[in-house]
């Protein structure tokens, strides 16, 4: 089971926002965030269900989904942050795993946010994963809203991103590197970004992108599976 002291499974909420400031697809519920064999498993269904939009009232999302966080539980300043994930294959159109780094302190983007990993199936090149840091002068007003930089090993053929992997940021006080499987392929230094002032908590979760050609259609599948993450 979900270790209580340590993660929070969010249940029956939604997350605002989308890169557009938009309301996403899914329900979180904790049900779709559990332990199996050693892992955490999240799982993504069609599976309309009435509930809270942050917008107010209620309505309708077409996806529930699982996430867990570790906000109020456990948080760091600076250090070495990993997880060994297997990720969902790359025609799994509109799903978007992410494992991230983010402040409870701060508005965002102002206390930093960084994205160790971004996968969306039937993102444009197929078979990456991104990392990105969002930071900020002001409340609301991200300096670097575009990702920062995709990874997918030079003699992948496949579906790579199913197999597990080792993913991991490394945040001191002049730099945020990023790598796979000890493989460094983006770094941001302070000399051009904002650091993060104080320390962030982690997130893993499992969201559904509305932004055509992403909206999943029904050449997706009724669900999809993020097989596992290893902590």
């Amino acid at each position: 089971t979900l270790d209580g002291s340590k993660w929070t499974a969010k249940n029956n909420q939604s997350h605002c926002c989308d890169p557009f400031g938009r309301e996403e697809l899914e329900l979180y519920l904790a049900e779709y965030a559990r332990v199996e064999e050693g892992h955490l498993r999240l799982q993504t269904m069609l599976n309309p269900t009435t509930g809270p939009s942050r917008n107010g009232g209620t309505k309708v999302f077409n996806y529930t989904s699982g996430w867990v966080d570790t906000k109020g539980k456990f948080e760091l300043y600076q250090g070495r942050f990993s997880a060994n994930v297997s990720l969902p294959p790359k025609g799994a159109t509109g799903i978007w795993p992410a494992f991230w780094l983010l402040s409870a302190d701060y508005c965002w983007p102002t206390g930093g946010e960084i994205d160790i990993f971004e996968f969306v199936g039937g993102f444009e090149p197929r078979g990456r994963v991104y990392a990105s840091y969002h930071y900020g002068k002001e409340c609301g007003k991200d300096l670097a809203p575009i990702p920062g930089q995709g990874y997918k090993p030079g003699s992948s053929s496949r579906d790579w991103q199913e197999d597990f992997h080792v993913y991991t940021v490394e945040w001191s006080a002049s730099d945020i590197v990023f790598l796979v499987d000890e493989v460094e392929y983006f770094r941001r230094d302070s000399s051009q970004v904002i650091m993060p002032p104080g320390p962030l908590y982690i997130i893993f979760d499992q969201a559904v992108d509305q932004t055509p050609p992403l909206r999943p259609n029904e050449k997706s599948g009724k669900y999809y599976d993020n097989p596992g993450v290893s902590l």
